[in-house]
């Protein structure tokens, strides 16, 4: 038997995970990352494109072929077109020759035109941080076969990301968000595991609802920071107010909301989801009166899934369909889904 240690791609990925496991610094486990995908691939172009919490804008964190003013410039809405699939769903872009795809590569294109590219969903207990793109000026460079090695190498920027995360900001101690009141993501996804274990053993029904506001980057930029932080706040008690005891309401991303309801099947989740709708649509927030309206997004245990992770999917999936609609929309999957149903 060959010796697999000799292999390139091993060396690369047990120097990353050795860099991993010794550093808080993610920024130096993903710039191992880029350099060693524009070594194994020959790569015109590679790019780490994250999610900025704050603004919900992406931008470029690590990048080898880009200029820094481009990279600088760089500030991408999270579209519902090809980038917005990606992130909301994780299916992976592949394009082989982009004269036979041109609308798929203009909207995946960063700087530079390219023949072939390859972009992986970066995400982590089914919220998507951002992805990794690849190009190249040559056709047929990358195929549907290079994706799970892409998928490996975005699976471990998203634990180097969220293992900086954990250390600066301590999130183990403190399981309440701030600035909502909600539970944090992380202390969420407990109570949602223990919720899909119970309705397992009873063989009960379980709904998760994703909510995200349609218009706040434009209250943010119009009203300024204090602003948008309050109407977070009393939208957050709105949607805290719908939850029984034995539910939970958890903070999903930057101006999304997350809610799991026992004991509910897919009706009692869409009969939920359409007065939180109406009840954020109608009420005047902040002292200057401000309206907002929410998409939805339902999935119900076991109906669109049976393990906490089907169960997530399919919430995502679901809001990404109900931002594809419009907005001030709600969307369920009315039966097991299925990623034909998106595409």
């Amino acid at each position: 038997m060959s010796d697999f240690r000799n292999d390139p791609c091993f060396r690369f990925f047990a120097e990353i995970i050795e860099t991993l496991k010794s550093t808080n610094q993610y920024e130096k486990v993903l710039h191992l990352i880029v350099d060693r995908l524009m070594r194994m691939y020959k790569c015109h172009t590679c790019a780490i494109v994250l999610i900025d919490p704050k603004t919900e804008y992406l931008h470029i964190d690590h990048c080898q072929g880009l200029s820094l003013t481009f990279c600088n410039a760089f500030r991408r809405r999270i579209a519902t077109a090809a980038t917005g699939q990606l992130l909301w769903t994780g299916k992976p872009v592949v394009i082989i020759d982009s004269s036979a795809q041109q609308a798929l590569a203009a909207e995946i294109q960063l700087e530079h035109p390219f023949a072939s590219c390859l972009c992986a969903q970066i995400a982590i207990d089914q919220r998507s941080l951002g992805y990794i793109h690849m190009d190249s000026t040559e056709k047929n460079v990358f195929r549907e076969s290079d994706v799970p090695l892409l998928e490996l190498f975005a699976d471990i920027s998203g634990l180097a990301i969220t293992k900086a995360k954990l250390f600066e900001e301590n999130l183990r101690l403190e399981r309440i968000d701030r600035e909502t009141g909600l539970d944090k993501y992380p202390p969420f996804l407990e109570k949602l595991a223990v919720g899909i274990k119970r309705a397992q053993e009873f063989g009960e029904s379980l709904c998760v609802l994703i909510l995200d506001v349609d218009n706040f980057k434009d209250i943010v930029n119009t009203f300024g920071y204090d602003t948008s932080r309050k109407i977070l706040q009393e939208m957050a008690a709105i949607v805290k107010s719908t939850t029984r005891p034995v539910d939970a309401a958890g903070r999903y991303g930057f101006d999304e909301f997350i809610l799991m309801l026992e004991s509910s099947g897919l009706n009692e989740g869409i009969d939920i989801a359409t007065r939180l709708r109406k009840l954020i649509e109608e009420q005047e927030f902040s002292e200057r009166k401000i309206h907002s309206t929410v998409s939805i997004g339902i999935a119900a245990y076991p109906q669109n899934g049976m393990t906490l992770d089907e169960v997530l999917v399919a919430a995502r999936n679901a809001i990404f369909q109900a931002q594809r609609r419009g907005r001030n929309n709600v969307f369920s999957f009315q039966h097991e889904w299925h990623e034909s149903e998106t595409t």
